[in-house]
């Protein structure tokens, strides 16, 4: 028996709700499953990748026109303020959809996220083939978050800390200056805390090739730091970072080499 793609039953499903919102109405979980021949308790499994995706892209949260019998969204639905139903309905309402292309058209193709993640992690080689498959830049971006995540085990690189929605996907080489491969590349990824994000892109951190953490100012010579402040960044110079338990997953010396490039930042 074949498992159920939601991913293709996302794809019918969002063009249900640009119908919905382009005549300003919503829909019941009940009429959206007839429309899509799903049943209604099976929605959610449907409204999940649509909700992730306008929360990825920052477009206005389609899946509040997605209605209970008391005419509110159900308790999975977390992209807008459930106190202010009402201008959250109008931005989706007002919203240009039409300029915007199905993000899930290669489920028509019997694509789905489960089996995409599973190529990205299981051939990492192939992450380029996933990428021309898949057009929509905010879906490749799930497609690698999701992938880091999976070959990280949920794990901060750096601070080992497993907060699951204090987790994020780093691209070594910035998604501007990376090949379609790169772009996709679990090889290419870090997890990393919000913090130490942030502070990898600005280059205050680096690693080395051979997975070291570095400091931009180990002597603490530039700025006063708080002792939580040294914690977090003097204290994790020359520190060995939490590699995927997988060498398939763990980062390629030749991205780290070009990110330290990119950032003018010579490493010993």
């Amino acid at each position: 028996m074949s498992s159920i793609n939601q991913t293709e039953r996302a794809r019918l499903a969002w063009q249900v709700l640009i119908d919905v919102a382009r005549v300003r109405d919503t829909i019941t979980y009940g009429e959206l499953g007839a429309r899509i021949g799903v049943h209604h308790r099976a929605i959610r499994y449907v409204l999940g990748p649509i909700q992730d995706y306008c929360l990825e892209t920052r477009l206005p949260p389609l899946t509040i026109l997605v209605v209970n019998g008391s005419g509110r969204p159900g308790t999975g639905f977390i992209a807008h303020d459930p106190n202010d139903l009402e201008s959250g309905l109008e931005s989706v309402w007002s919203f240009g959809w039409k300029t915007i292309q199905n993000p899930f058209d290669f489920a028509s193709e019997g694509l789905s996220y489960p089996n995409l993640i599973k190529t990205l992690t299981q051939n990492p080689d192939e992450a380029g083939v996933v990428y021309a498959k898949v057009k929509t830049r905010g879906v490749q971006q799930i497609l690698f978050r999701d992938a880091v995540r999976k070959a990280y085990s949920w794990s901060c690189a750096f601070s080992g800390t497993q907060f699951p929605d204090a987790l994020q996907a780093c691209h070594i080489i910035p998604w501007a200056f990376a090949t379609p491969q790169q772009r996709l590349d679990v090889r290419n990824g870090l997890l990393l805390n919000p913090l130490h994000h942030c502070l990898f892109d600005k280059a205050y951190l680096t690693i080395t090739p051979d997975y070291r953490i570095m400091y931009w100012d180990p002597e603490g010579k530039e700025r006063q730091h708080s002792k939580l402040e040294a914690a977090l960044t003097i204290d994790l110079h020359n520190q060995p970072m939490k590699v995927p338990r997988l060498s398939r997953h763990r980062p390629l010396p030749e991205y780290i080499q070009r990110h330290n490039e990119l950032i003018d930042w010579e490493t010993a």
